[in-house]
């Protein structure tokens, strides 16, 4: 890989660090770009070459967390995935490995965010479900559920390991949605 895309990826990583560090300190709203670059060590340039604002920097986050889940477990596109235990457990330890920052996330506001980008990431992961069809608000129930479940889990200190929990979440999940039948179309 070229020098400076190289040393581009770790100024974004720096720039990336240098926000979470800040949020522990203090409340997203009351941080500015100039504490963003003094904290990260790079120039206000390199700050703007890279992102337009310090909301930017959270999304490329949450892209980055997307993408790391998705290759970790690869969805066949039906909504019975929901219930396979072994990726369950991959993306429940992915979010266990970045539990500070998606309470960071979560404790500044952006619980809406998270929200969406998980339906996103449902949306890509379990496929496309016809607009008329009354099934695809399963698929935003599902992963509302699943979004609140791992926010509870990370927040009580994970005492449950990831495995404990893709199990809850099956058990749950099957008892009140089965397969998703009888849902009218």
């Amino acid at each position: 890989m070229d020098k400076r895309v190289l040393a581009n990826e770790r100024v974004k990583s720096q720039i990336e660090a240098a926000l979470f560090t800040l949020m522990t300190e203090k409340h997203f709203s009351e941080i500015t770009v100039s504490d963003i670059i003094r904290t990260a060590g790079v120039a206000r340039a390199s700050y703007y070459r890279n992102f337009d604002s310090k909301e930017e920097v959270i999304e490329k986050y949450m892209e980055n967390q997307r993408r790391d889940v998705a290759s970790l477990i690869t969805f066949s596109n039906s909504v019975t995935d929901i219930f396979n235990e072994e990726k369950l457990v991959g993306a429940l330890q992915h979010y266990l490995e970045q539990k500070d920052r998606l309470l960071l996330l979560y404790d500044n506001g952006f619980g809406t965010f998270l929200q969406e980008d998980m339906n996103r990431f449902a949306e890509l992961t379990l496929g496309d479900i016809p607009q008329r069809s009354v099934k695809r608000y399963a698929l935003y129930f599902l992963a509302g559920a699943m979004f609140n479940t791992t926010i509870q889990w990370l927040k009580s200190g994970a005492r449950e390991s990831p495995r404990t929990m893709a199990r809850a979440f099956i058990k749950m999940l099957s008892q009140d949605f089965g397969e998703l039948g009888g849902l009218d179309d």
